[in-house]
């Protein structure tokens, strides 16, 4: 196992990477675990401050639903820790050095950069492995989780090969993935700069997860996001300042921040194409992949949702009830 999937890496980062210091009260039990106030608090306002960066206003009844989000992602997560740990599937550290070793390999770079980048954004390589190490944890109950659940056709794959390649007018395309902060036409410089700052955190967490599309999912404003920010369009209209930012990256490379009228903007770029000269055998895997990943978070939802019906959960802090 390299690399926590793309399909599901969205809702681990979901669940909150920050940690409380201190146990300043209980929130919820879980089984034979706690959740923490300071832990909702920490995921709450990352989730709070994630908006704002966007340009969004956040009402107080938007906050409290933020909060209550917060909660459940981290009650979800308990819960996914807890199967973990009862059917052995924890990640072992050849399961860690593995996808550390494909990460480094994907970037171009050594195993040590990968911890110095890891660094410079606070976690020490015991941290990031032991991240790393609950990613791929959770990746394995839920790819479990769902196994059996998901269900593509080969009907449904060259219905999408038909729609992305069998009526496309000749031409070189260029496949992306995008992630867009954006940034108001009118907007001060002191909020173009916190964007800006943003999407450079957005790209040196791609960089070190390996999982673009999760990021683009949970932080871009553009229309893409529901399908992991993944763009096609043609290299003749392709704006200048995109088409130098990406012209010499090789596929999983992804871009400096890049200015436009829309705001602030990242690529990972995957390839280019002439769909007129794409074989349906030589991309059907790759939809097949596409189509199982659009299906995978709602079996998901669908079995966490069993699981917490069947689990003691108490929400404990009344001003959480």
């Amino acid at each position: 196992m390299r690399r926590v999937s793309a399909a599901l890496i969205a809702l681990l980062l979901a669940a909150g990477a920050a940690r409380a210091e201190t146990a300043d009260g209980v929130a919820a039990i879980v089984g034979d675990e706690v959740v923490l106030l300071s832990e909702v608090r920490d995921a709450w306002q990352a989730y709070v401050s994630k908006l704002r960066a966007k340009g969004e206003s956040v009402t107080q009844e938007d906050a409290m639903q933020l909060r209550n989000q917060a909660l459940q992602s981290l009650i979800d997560e308990k819960l996914v820790g807890q199967i973990a740990k009862k059917q052995n599937m924890a990640a072992s550290e050849e399961d860690i050095d593995e996808s550390v070793k494909g990460i480094a390999q994907d970037e171009g770079v050594s195993v040590d950069a990968i911890y110095a980048a890891a660094a410079q954004q606070g976690l020490d390589k015991k941290a990031y492995r032991n991240q790393l190490g609950q990613q791929i944890t959770r990746m394995k109950i839920v790819q479990g989780a769902v196994q059996g659940k998901v269900h593509v056709t080969e009907d449904d794959v060259k219905k999408l090969y038909d729609e992305r390649y069998g009526h496309a007018k000749p031409g070189v395309r260029i496949r992306v993935l995008h992630i867009l902060i954006p940034v108001p036409a009118d907007a001060p410089q002191s909020q173009r700069q916190e964007a800006r700052e943003l999407t450079q955190q957005l790209r040196d967490k791609a960089k070190e997860s390996g999982d673009f599309s999760a990021l683009a999912r949970k932080y871009s404003a553009a229309p893409t996001a529901s399908q992991g920010g993944l763009t096609v369009f043609r290299e003749s209209d392709a704006p200048p300042e995109i088409k130098a930012a990406i012209e010499d990256l090789k596929p999983g490379e992804v871009s400096g921040v890049i200015e436009t009228t829309h705001g602030e903007n990242l690529f990972q770029y995957l390839d280019r194409f002439d769909p007129a000269d794409v074989p349906y055998e030589q991309v059907s895997d790759k939809l097949r992949a596409e189509l199982m990943e659009r299906q995978t978070m709602p079996a998901f939802e669908k079995w966490i949702a069993d699981v917490r019906k069947s689990r003691y959960i108490e929400v404990v802090a009344p001003e959480l009830r």
